[in-house]
């Protein structure tokens, strides 16, 4: 009875590891394109894992195909194992959450994604930890509001923009001013001559 139970096992294990998704190469000379594109892996649409490297930047770079296309995680990795990037991709568009990162471990930006389109909140940060970039958008993927501040904490940009194109704010390179605390403008909208701070 316990050689078959061995066996039973040794098999059902065997189509587990056989059942993986495979990991193939930059380079592989099994790798083509088809016309529109898709990557092919022995004249068939790829399912599994591709892994490109960067010898100059010593990055890696990993990403998950189904059926030709992009579809799955995306990560970045230097080559002593730091994880720089990751995101994820819905047929071959930006989806969910994209998160990039210091050498250091800390984040350096954080941005969400609808197939592509960026919706949510953008975020930047300098290595120190302090904010550098906060960004919203429409619903069409266009800017909405946009704020970016220097090292020393100081804001020098802040606009709010209509779908349309046209903003309001501080454009430039001047740093803004405070607002002072207790005046509320109810179009949400802030005037070009206005002074802005966060």
């Amino acid at each position: 009875m316990f050689p078959i139970r061995f066996v039973f096992v040794s098999v059902l294990f065997f189509l587990c590891l056989s059942c993986g998704k495979e990991t193939v190469k930059q380079g592989d000379k099994d790798l083509s394109e088809d016309q529109n594109h898709f990557l092919l892996y022995k004249g068939k649409p790829f399912n599994g894992f591709y892994v490109a490297e960067n010898a100059v930047l010593t990055e890696t770079y990993e990403t998950e195909f189904y059926k030709g296309v992009p579809h799955g995680s995306y990560t970045v990795k230097s080559f002593s194992g730091v994880l720089l990037e990751s995101r994820h991709i819905r047929y071959g568009q930006k989806h969910g959450t994209q998160t990039l990162y210091f050498p250091s471990g800390k984040v350096r930006q954080s941005s969400e994604y609808d197939m592509g389109v960026p919706i949510g909140e953008h975020l930047e940060y300098f290595d120190n930890g302090q904010l550098a970039t906060y960004q919203t958008f429409f619903p069409s993927g266009k800017p909405k509001v946009v704020k970016k501040w220097n090292k020393r904490g100081q804001i020098y940009l802040n606009q709010v923009f209509l779908e349309s194109g046209e903003s309001f704010g501080r454009p430039g390179s001047k740093l803004c001013d405070p607002i002072p605390e207790g005046i509320e403008n109810p179009t949400g909208m802030i005037p070009q001559n206005a002074s802005t701070k966060l």
